[in-house]
């Protein structure tokens, strides 16, 4: 287990090595876990996102690149190494503490089911939250517009729920956290901060900490130190430690919290119902 870069101030730990490892060597627990695990997509590795300049003649994304830029663990081995993960989260999370985790968008492989049903084997299941990312995804027919985030809870206490305007909806509508089109110098499934933002605000409280099992670029790290939270994320890819080590730079130097107008907010108009509860 490897301490690839700290922050004691800011109470931010980024380890390098294997998650499956490192958690339960860490001898802690933690108040809430958001990540990003492989989908087993072999995502920009000979996909659409990779050749979409080969498919679509013109019509690449800004920055585009062709070169192959392959995640590690994401072939047919995800769904176990999904699994363990689970569980090895599972047994350093208090009773009441949720999961997070990013679970794609749509087909063909209907992956946000196959991963519900081992989130609910394990955790209590809670929610599963559609990100909608406004036109237009990838994809051919239905384009993928939209990820899912799917919660679990610990069972043994009541969900930690800290939102008290009791309107938070499980769909983040478009425009509500900004979309990434990763270019070649970013991760190639890196998500915007505001989207873990959003979660760790409403389950955690300050002070607390983070887990992100898959670090990726750091966002999750990010997102707690942007929210006044602390954080720790383990990530097996040295490049992409060395990516999320920089932008947590990038964050601190900043030295601003996270601004109220930034927080996703629900934009509907109260219901009947919700005038009630006032």
């Amino acid at each position: 287990m490897n301490v690839y870069w700290e922050s004691v101030e800011h109470g931010l730990t980024i380890y390098h090595g294997d998650c499956l490892e490192v958690m339960p060597a860490l001898g802690q627990t933690f108040d809430m876990a958001f990540t990003d695990p492989p989908y087993g997509h072999n995502n920009n590795d000979g996909d659409m996102i990779q050749l979409w300049e080969k498919i679509f003649p013109g019509c690449a994304p800004k920055h585009s690149d062709t070169t192959p830029r392959p995640i590690l663990n994401d072939g047919p081995e995800a769904r176990e190494l999904f699994e363990d993960a689970l569980r090895a989260m599972y047994n350093v999370l208090p009773p009441g503490a949720c999961c997070c985790c990013c679970g794609g968008g749509g087909g063909p492989v209907p992956q946000f089911a196959y991963w519900s049903l081992i989130l609910d084997n394990i955790f209590d299941f809670k929610q599963m939250v559609v990100w909608d990312k406004g036109p237009m995804g990838m994809g051919w027919h239905y384009r993928r517009s939209y990820e899912v985030v799917l919660v679990g809870v610990v069972p043994g206490a009541a969900c930690r729920w800290y939102d008290t305007t009791r309107r938070v909806e499980n769909i983040l509508r478009a425009g509500t956290v900004p979309k990434i089109i990763p270019a070649a110098d970013q991760h190639p499934t890196e998500k915007p901060w505001q989207l873990a933002a959003h979660f760790i605000q409403l389950h955690t409280k300050d002070g607390h900490v983070v887990l992100d099992p898959f670090l990726g670029s750091g966002s999750t790290l990010v997102a707690a130190h942007n929210t006044g939270r602390r954080g720790v994320g383990i990530e097996l890819d040295e490049q992409y430690c060395e990516m999320a080590a920089l932008n947590l730079e990038a964050a601190i130097a900043q030295g601003c919290l996270f601004k109220p107008e930034e927080v996703p907010q629900a934009t509907h108009e109260l219901t009947l119902f919700d005038k009630d509860l006032e």
